[in-house]
């Protein structure tokens, strides 16, 4: 007789009522995992609470995730051809987008479906693999977020600044700016979104501090976010990135190599 599947389900920013989960087997579910789910911003649901999702909201997503199969485990760590192009790459299987990360995992992300899948390499160990891991589920919730104007870029906060870096900077951290809910997170926490807001490039060395215009800011916002899709950034993205650059200030971060020049 087969053993009943369990599985434990977590909340993406649960204060906030986002309708995206991820649901992980919990045969499968060690410290590592558990601790950046909750770095993300997951929390965990009771069974009450998980048997309460609604298929129903056109805004859920609920990642399934667990290992790979064999066959599949050995197409993930395999030699690619495609190695020089980097880690990540996006394609269509049967009409389904498909997002892989070389050596960690693989994601099926059917457009407008509630329910996506992630499999994983059966043996996560290494540190850069558990980065793959956590930079697979920014991926995740950055389109999962997409229509509702939820912005995201690789980077952290600091102060009352978004620091906004290249995804090899950041270590796989981000920031999501919910402009509607008026609320920044990262890792660092939540913080509000005011007026005051500054935006800090730090994605490549500049030797002179400057200004960024409003038309600069538009640009390198519509053009930075960690969304990868064949459909490029969302109506409702575009909305926010408009009504954020009214208010935000930009400025480019002077590099340390240049200070000792």
């Amino acid at each position: 007789m087969e053993t009943q599947i369990k599985w434990s389900y977590f909340q993406f920013r649960k204060n906030l009522d986002y309708p995206v989960y991820l649901r992980f087997r919990q045969d499968e579910l060690t410290p590592k995992f558990s601790h950046l789910f909750k770095e993300l911003g997951f929390q965990e649901l009771d069974e009450k609470e998980s048997k309460k999702i609604s298929l129903e909201r056109p805004q859920t997503r609920i990642l399934t995730v667990q290992f790979a199969s064999t066959r599949l485990n050995q197409q993930l760590i395999g030699t690619d051809l495609l190695d020089k192009y980097g880690s990540e790459s996006l394609s269509l299987q049967l009409g389904t987008p498909v997002y892989t990360y070389r050596k960690v995992g693989m994601m099926a992300m059917p457009n407008r479906k509630p329910l996506w899948d992630l499999a994983l390499c059966s043996e996560i160990s290494q540190t850069d693999q558990m980065v793959g891991v956590r930079i697979i589920l920014v991926r995740f919730l950055t389109l999962a977020l997409a229509e509702q104007g939820v912005l995201s870029y690789w980077g952290t906060t600091k102060d009352d600044k978004v620091v906004v870096m290249k995804q090899a900077q950041s270590f796989g951290e981000s920031v999501f700016i919910d402009w509607n809910k008026k609320v920044i997170f990262s890792n660092a926490g939540e913080m509000k979104l005011n007026s005051q807001l500054k935006i800090l490039r730090k994605d490549k060395d500049y030797f002179i501090p400057g200004q960024m215009s409003r038309e600069e800011i538009i640009s390198f916002l519509s053009v930075s976010t960690c969304l990868l899709s064949f459909q490029g950034i969302t109506q409702s993205m575009k909305k926010s990135i408009y009504e954020l650059s009214v208010q935000a200030s930009g400025s480019y971060a002077v590099s340390e190599s240049s200070v000792n020049l």
